[in-house]
């Protein structure tokens, strides 16, 4: 597998950290994990192409997790001399499910001309390659995280999170994890997690590499943030910047 961080920050805007979104790509197949606001525009500048995504997968239905979602299939529809033909797998809860297909029937409906398939995850599904995994998360009411499977290798997801153990389990023996680090430790908000919170996480669930993402603009610096999660996990732990690479061999 290969992961491509498209964007580390949040709904607040940055000129460093796009909006979240993820891509992972294995076997010829790519997936967009969440596709907030400028993903597109990521996408272009990492090389990658909107017209070669098979699938999204959505944590849950917040802006800053999905405003790029209808763009997407407006520009598979709008793109000069192109015609798109194979079907857009569009995977999240059931409840973001029902929300967005009332959104996009409404809005571009009438004008799709490509298939879109809708599949809301129930614990966890095949596609392509990919083993995809989710779990309920605590954050809003659809909200989840993804782990993909490939080849002996995973990905974990936290998407927004408060802390709770059974993300642990979710985790456990993972080979990137990639947490929801919105603050530091003295500036927890409840419903993410703090990055001495997502150290705790990545030890009790002895993942390999800890990616620290979903980072607001607090003024700490990335070092203390980085050091906060090292003083309970002393595993390798990333501060994610925006079109950082990670490649998973097998």
């Amino acid at each position: 597998m290969k992961l491509t961080v498209l964007g580390s920050g949040t709904c607040v805007p940055s000129l460093t950290r796009n909006a979240p979104g993820y891509h992972l790509e294995a076997d010829g197949m790519q997936i967009l994990i969440d596709c907030g606001s400028g993903t597109l525009l990521q996408l272009e500048r990492s090389g990658k192409s909107y017209r070669d995504i098979d699938a999204v997968c959505i944590t849950h239905k917040h802006p800053d997790h999905c405003a790029d979602l209808m763009p997407l299939i407006q520009a598979l529809l709008a793109t000069p001399n192109y015609t798109r033909e194979k079907e857009l797998h569009i995977i999240g809860s059931g409840e973001f499910i029902r929300h967005y297909q009332k959104i996009l029937s409404a809005d571009l409906g009438k004008y799709l001309n490509f298939p879109v398939q809708w599949l809301a995850i129930q614990g966890e599904l095949k596609f392509g390659p990919f083993h995809i995994v989710s779990c309920k998360t605590v954050h809003s009411q659809d909200s989840i995280a993804f782990r993909f499977e490939s080849r002996g290798k995973s990905v974990v997801y936290t998407g927004d999170t408060d802390y709770y153990e059974a993300i642990e389990a979710f985790a456990r023996d993972a080979d990137i994890l990639i947490a929801d680090c919105s603050f530091p430790e003295a500036m927890k908000a409840g419903g993410h997690l703090s990055a001495r919170e997502c150290g705790l996480i990545a030890r009790n669930a002895a993942v390999k590499k800890l990616v620290l993402s979903h980072l607001y603009p607090s003024g700490t610096p990335g070092e203390k943030i980085v050091q906060e999660s090292r003083e309970v996990f002393d595993g390798n732990v990333v501060l994610a910047e925006d079109l950082m690479v990670f490649e998973l061999s097998d």
